[in-house]
């Protein structure tokens, strides 16, 4: 099985790089897209380089929440432009509003806001019960194995994903709907938190959907299956770095109307509470037409 630095495995460079947009005009940006198996543009991705738009209009605070929303697809083919609009700047909180477009389209929209550091009342609610990642088989490693055996094409990520489904078993009692996963990024050499809070945001968009659709048991690849990420929201709590082992601890409290609801609580090694994640995306199952 590759090893958790395979390059056979791993994309974090590229995603990286991707994530560094352009600056062509004050408060107004440039990102690049890949190809991730779909025509359309990874929601992860313009949900990284909008965060990093907007960070870069704030480098003294840090991002605390981000509520985006995903209004069309865009084409991984062409540039994303990124305007950022400076709301407000407070005495220790800062708003900024991102418009992302493509060919003049509004395709993404997204709120956010920054804090600037300070002390003050902590609790969290407790990490779930849970494996060492380590003794986790990586699940990336598993895609890649599959996808030779098959032929299939397989797709590298920026960090590993390992599904720990025995921990889930033990503390589900009887919940179909929750999904423990660690993930990790190869070294990263860059330090600086807005990298590490992009790439996060990045990710919060591999398959946290996915779960909604356990109860259901509906796979990803079902032929039936429509989904897409309607809007998404993170709070950030407390600093991380994606070089360390992260457990998302996920649950779907609800699906109806063709649209299901995720939330995840991410966690460090040690059980430090640093995000909270909510989406609602559509998992519409569309009948087969007659005679296909």
């Amino acid at each position: 099985m590759p090893s958790i630095m395979s390059t056979a495995l791993y994309n974090t460079q590229e995603v990286l790089h991707l994530l560094k947009i352009e600056q062509i005009a004050p408060d107004r940006f440039i990102g690049q897209s890949h190809f991730m198996g779909s025509p359309n543009v990874f929601g992860g991705q313009a949900l990284g380089q909008a965060l990093y738009a907007a960070g870069l209009t704030v480098p003294e605070r840090r991002p605390h929440s981000l509520h985006a929303l995903f209004i069309l697809p865009g084409d991984h083919r062409l540039p994303i432009e990124y305007e950022v609009e400076r709301v407000r700047d407070g005495g220790t909180f800062s708003t900024r509003r991102v418009v992302a477009t493509q060919e003049g389209r509004r395709m993404f929209v997204m709120s956010a806001s920054f804090q600037t550091t300070e002390d003050g009342l902590s609790h969290q609610k407790a990490a779930p019960p849970r494996h060492d990642p380590h003794t986790v088989p990586s699940t990336l490693a598993q895609w890649h194995d599959s996808s030779i055996k098959t032929g299939s094409p397989f797709n590298p990520a920026p960090v590993d994903f390992r599904i720990d489904r025995d921990a889930v078993a033990k503390s589900a009692n009887g919940n179909p709907a929750l999904k423990q996963v660690w993930t990790r990024a190869p070294q990263i050499d860059d330090d600086a938190p807005l990298l590490h809070e992009s790439l996060f945001a990045y990710t919060s968009d591999y398959g946290l959907l996915w779960t909604a659709l356990q109860p259901h048991d509906v796979r990803i690849t079902d032929p039936r299956l429509q989904i897409a990420s309607l809007d998404h929201t993170i709070w950030f709590h407390r600093p991380f770095r994606m070089d360390d082992w992260l457990l998302f601890s996920i649950e779907s409290p609800n699906a109806s109307g063709g649209r299901g609801l995720c939330i995840a609580h991410v966690y460090t090694q040690d059980g430090t509470l640093v995000a909270t994640i909510t989406q609602e995306g559509l998992i519409r199952l569309r009948e087969k037409r007659a005679g296909a």
